[in-house]
């Protein structure tokens, strides 16, 4: 069986589309049916072969979506704001502690699906018999975490950037305080955390980089031996530091990309040495 993945909005997950015989182009917008229904979204990747049905609810292509298709895209997607409008108004009168960010038509309009956040679960079978009422669709009510709320809302990051998980991440990695330790970042939680208040998805990035090679650098208050030569001395002047010669300190930090030790001297002063000055022979020149 040959399926592709569509996105239909900036939810976690995908759609699987068995293609069939169709010839389907990534980028381009699809009509397909679900056991819901009709959607329409836009292929992510090329089409490729799964041995067994690992993919719970595989759905169908129908076609590629037309002038007629993308006219009623649009008028969907005024149709959705005016559903979120509304529903935000009747939940403010059934006062439960959820906050509904989002409102979506499916394309053959037999469902409405609302997003919402909350800190817990909710009795809302009242307020979904109005919303029934008032729309006259099926209506489903989907709880997400902040951070697939982030995704689905959208915005800039602090890089300047467009959110990581609304442009392509498709599962949220585990992006944790001991990642943030282990770079050597600020604990400022403004500096690593994302507008969902969880730590910065791109701090995972990296993490396994800098795992390997803060292991090449001596822990933090160990004591240990480097050559002064090795020294920017116009940057530390009146620290009269010694010409090549061998001298001792405590590290009492270490920055990865730079290469560089802080080393605090027995004056208490603190100056950068380049870690190749005080690995000796792919072992670390430390005092015991």
């Amino acid at each position: 069986m040959k399926v592709a993945p569509l996105k239909v909005d900036n939810f976690a997950g995908s759609y699987y589309c068995e293609t069939k015989d169709m010839d389907i182009i990534v980028g381009n917008i699809y009509i397909f049916k679900t056991k819901f229904g009709l959607e329409s979204g836009k292929v992510l990747r090329k089409p490729f072969e799964i041995k067994q049905r690992k993919i719970k609810d595989i759905g169908e292509f129908v076609r590629l979506a037309n002038q007629d298709d993308f006219k009623k895209i649009e008028k969907l997607e005024k149709k959705n704001i005016t559903a979120l409008k509304e529903a935000r108004e009747k939940l403010s009168k059934h006062n439960l502690p959820m906050k509904i960010f989002e409102a979506r038509y499916m394309f053959d309009e037999t469902r409405i699906i609302f997003y919402f956040t909350a800190e817990n679960r909710i009795d809302f079978r009242n307020y979904v018999r109005d919303l029934a009422a008032i729309f006259k669709k099926r209506i489903e009510m989907r709880q997400v975490s902040d951070r697939d709320e982030a995704r689905m809302l959208g915005g800039i990051g602090i890089c300047g950037k467009e959110f990581c998980c609304s442009q392509f991440l498709r599962e949220f990695n585990n992006a944790s305080i001991k990642m943030v330790r282990e770079q050597n970042l600020s604990l400022n939680s403004s500096k690593i955390s994302g507008p969902c208040g969880k730590v910065l998805c791109c701090l995972a990035y990296e993490y396994e980089t800098y795992a390997k090679l803060v292991k090449e650098f001596p822990k933090t208050d160990t004591t240990v031996k480097f050559n002064s030569s090795s020294v920017d001395r116009e940057k530390y002047t009146g620290y009269d530091l010694p010409y090549s010669s061998d001298m001792t300190g405590t590290v009492k930090g270490i920055n990865v990309l730079k290469e560089m030790v802080y080393v605090e001297l027995e004056n208490e002063n603190i100056i950068e040495v380049p870690l190749k000055s005080i690995k000796k022979s792919g072992v670390f020149n430390v005092l015991k």
